[in-house]
């Protein structure tokens, strides 16, 4: 069996750094005959991790190879990454993030949840890594950490910060990422709802971990309600999916958009009034409806938020 580990970075330095330290770490003792190869794909115009990757593979554990997309985009990384593991003849391609870095045991969780399942997908768990300085009520509302679910539960969505997929069945559909999302996000949301749309399953595995380290510029209110807005965006997209023209579901949208922000401004206020500023996590928490609202509605009318425009932890 061929596995190709594939992430993209985009002037993270120290990130690109760890994770490869981390893989190199990897421990694969109960996962039969496998080879692993591993796909760095620099998305900067100048191969800024060029040197980087070079300096590791020279005594890696695994072949280690470097890719130079200057195309600016998240999708046209995550493509490359695709096609150079389908020109290896690779069975399975797995996905992390240069801001990420592995338990040891991450990709022999994700190969057993695999041949288990026989899911097109299996997603893995992420946990949050904070910056000293955090303010407490980042981290006891909890807003960084992914939702986990009940070991091999099927679910309904996936990302690519931590997802094995099935290269055969991603072929067999004709699934790629979607440009029109490269700078937006959500490019991973569309392709694993194509997955589910051709009848494919995508599986949980909860001891599949890795660790997302959050820089000081997102640890912040303000980023954060950045990423809800850019949710609703997505959440307005995927609404529509494959009928953009339709009248009758961007009036939809403009409905569903206008009752997240009612309700998201009344809880609000609700808690300002019973709970004053005092526990602010909770203070925070109606803001992600609202501010979802506000991008299902701003997306519905041609205004999408760029996130992959800005760069967080240099």
């Amino acid at each position: 069996m061929r596995v190709t580990l594939c992430a993209a970075t985009y002037q993270r330095p120290e990130g690109l750094r760890q994770l490869l330290k981390a893989v190199a770490e990897l421990r694969l003792e109960d996962c039969g005959a496998v080879d692993v190869a591993v796909v760095i794909v620099d998305n900067t115009s100048g191969g800024d991790a060029a040197e980087i990757v070079q300096h590791f593979a020279e005594n890696y554990p695994w072949p280690l190879h470097y890719l130079n997309e200057k195309r600016r985009g998240i999708t046209f990384a995550r493509n490359a990454a695709l096609a150079k593991a389908g020109a290896m003849v690779s069975d399975a391609v797995v996905f992390i993030d240069d801001d990420e870095y592995p338990d040891s045991r991450w990709l022999e969780a994700l190969l057993r949840r695999w041949h288990e399942s026989g899911a097109a997908a299996v997603l893995g768990a992420v946990q949050p890594v904070f910056p000293a300085g955090t303010p407490d009520w980042i981290v006891s509302g909890r807003f960084f950490e992914s939702h986990s679910f009940e070991d091999g539960a099927s679910l309904d969505d996936a990302h690519t910060a931590n997802v094995l997929i099935d290269l055969k069945v991603l072929r067999q559909h004709d699934l790629v990422f979607d440009h029109r999302y490269a700078l937006t996000g959500g490019e991973d949301t569309m392709l694993f709802r194509g997955l589910l749309d051709a009848g494919e399953r995508i599986v949980y595995a909860a001891d599949a971990v890795v660790f997302e380290t959050v820089p000081r510029s997102r640890a912040s209110l303000g980023w954060l309600m950045k990423r809800w807005y850019r949710t609703g965006n997505i959440e307005a997209a995927l609404f529509i999916r494959g009928d953009e023209g339709s009248l009758r579901l961007r009036t939809g949208n403009l409905l569903r958009g206008l009752l997240r922000v009612g309700a998201g401004s009344s809880l609000f206020l609700a808690n300002l009034l019973v709970l004053g500023f005092g526990r602010r996590e909770r203070m925070v928490r109606p803001l992600y409806t609202l501010c979802r609202g506000f991008g299902i509605l701003a997306s519905t009318l041609g205004r999408d938020y760029r996130e992959y425009q800005e760069v967080h932890g240099t």
